[in-house]
């Protein structure tokens, strides 16, 4: 079996990226929706576990720019290998075309 070539391995990398990227976002939605709860309990709320919930909150914030970044460096990296990968096998191409596609997309919305 051959080794991945450069185009396979960098669009593996975008595609992971692009799934990071999205599980950030689904889980500073839930730590937020859990924050908002704890804070609409009243009374009932420990307020270690509040904070330790903004906690939470806080720190997938922070992740959020680091990963997006990766993200650009990894799409730029792929579409320079793409423009240059004139042996590659169509479907390795199409492959790439649609991760970038993708992760374009979801570097266009708001953060």
């Amino acid at each position: 079996m051959p080794a991945p070539s450069s185009l396979s391995i960098k669009t593996s990398s975008v595609l992971r990226l692009t799934k990071e990227e999205k599980s950030y976002h689904k889980e500073l939605a839930s730590a937020k929706k859990s924050l908002e709860s704890m804070l609409a309990e009243e009374g009932e709320a420990d307020e270690y576990a509040i904070k330790q919930q903004r906690k939470v909150v806080e720190e997938t914030k922070a992740m959020i720019p680091t990963v997006r970044k990766n993200l650009e460096d990894a799409v730029s990296s792929l579409e320079t290998e793409l423009e240059s990968s004139g042996s590659e096998p169509e479907d390795a191409k199409e492959k790439a075309r649609n991760a970038i596609k993708d992760a374009r997309e979801l570097l266009s919305e708001e953060i």
